[in-house]
């Protein structure tokens, strides 16, 4: 059961009239110079002497359509290179001003009362005033914002995962496995003996007195220089999904859109390559001539499992929060 919570319009916003228009005929240097006259970085543009609004025309317009491009700021007119939106009433829904700025990618709306422009509106003063659009009665523990609460789970939840699957396999803390030097040294090539137990990381082999790059190890057995690469995307994606997962969640709490990629794909990824690293280790082990003895490294496992735990709580984040709000309130809600 879902209800409908209040819904704001512009006329709720606090409407902006420190703004300059600009008549449709005048070029882009007019344009520019009246922005620095006013200090402002977008103007209305109007046509003839009704002030019919036609669209906007902004500072980044100027620099990437014809700074960037070359032409002639003298002679282009503001018609080439505005953008057309059309204006919304006071009566305008927040959201539906918000999705035509979202839409075509720009910060500003014009706004008009019985055709007569009285202002704009940016996509920063939608933000906050964008309701969810349902009571959200997924999720297993109840809380008052959703959203924040999903932000800041999703965010703790992959700093850890980064710090348990890549930061602390990458410094030495834990390894994948862990064996004899003797084993590490027929891998090598070498008939050299001697010092005790070898822990393998996530680009080198190491014990108290051995250090063997993986690429070192590679240029005899092929298999280790696969280690090597898919050890280095691990980490890249490790670092993306850090990223990609902060963002994404605060994304949502502004009501922004993100793509899947983003969202699932990249976080996904990361999952992917830490699973296939320990394979690959055990392919390699595997596959070794003399067949080394080899032991899984019990702590590495735990906390690899926990950090593709931790990433894949960040991405189904919307399942663990609810709306603490009952149905009761949001009706006495809607009523007042």
């Amino acid at each position: 059961m879902t209800l409908t919570k209040k819904e704001y319009f512009v006329k709720d916003l606090v409407i902006d009239d420190e703004y300059g228009i600009i008549d449709s005929k005048a070029t882009i240097q007019e344009a520019a110079k009246k922005m620095k006259e006013l200090g402002v970085p977008d103007l209305v543009v109007v046509e003839g002497e009704a002030q019919k609004v036609l669209g906007v025309i902004a500072d980044i317009d100027i620099v990437q359509n014809i700074v960037a491009e070359g032409k002639d700021s003298k002679s282009e007119k503001i018609l080439s290179t505005m953008y057309n939106i059309t204006p919304v009433s006071l009566n305008t829904p927040v959201v539906e001003a918000f999705t035509r700025m979202r839409d075509l990618n720009v910060n500003v709306v014009p706004v008009v009362e019985n055709g007569k422009l009285i202002g704009v509106s940016t996509i920063q003063d939608c933000w906050s005033y964008i309701p969810d659009q349902n009571v959200d009665e997924i999720g297993l523990i109840p809380v008052r914002n959703t959203r924040v609460a999903e932000f800041w789970f999703a965010s703790v939840c992959v700093i850890l995962a980064f710090t348990l699957g890549i930061i602390l396999p990458l410094t030495g803390v834990y390894g994948f496995f862990s064996g004899s030097s003797d084993d590490l040294w027929s891998l090598l090539g070498s008939i050299l003996t001697g010092g005790g137990k070898v822990t393998y990381y996530l680009f080198e082999a190491r014990s108290l007195s051995i250090i063997a790059p993986f690429l070192e190890i590679g240029r005899l057995h092929p298999i280790w220089i696969v280690i090597a690469i898919f050890s280095i995307f691990l980490l890249i994606f490790g670092i993306i999904c850090l990223f990609s997962i902060i963002y994404v969640s605060f994304s949502d709490t502004r009501n922004l859109q993100t793509g899947r990629i983003v969202r699932t794909i990249i976080p996904g990824l990361f999952v992917f390559f830490m699973v296939f690293e320990w394979i690959l280790f055990g392919i390699a082990f595997a596959t070794a001539i003399p067949k080394p003895i080899i032991t899984i490294d019990s702590i590495g496992l735990t906390l690899s499992i926990l950090s593709m735990i931790l990433v894949l709580l960040a991405i189904n984040r919307d399942y663990i929060f609810r709306e603490k709000e009952t149905v009761e309130s949001m009706k006495k809600e809607v009523a007042s």
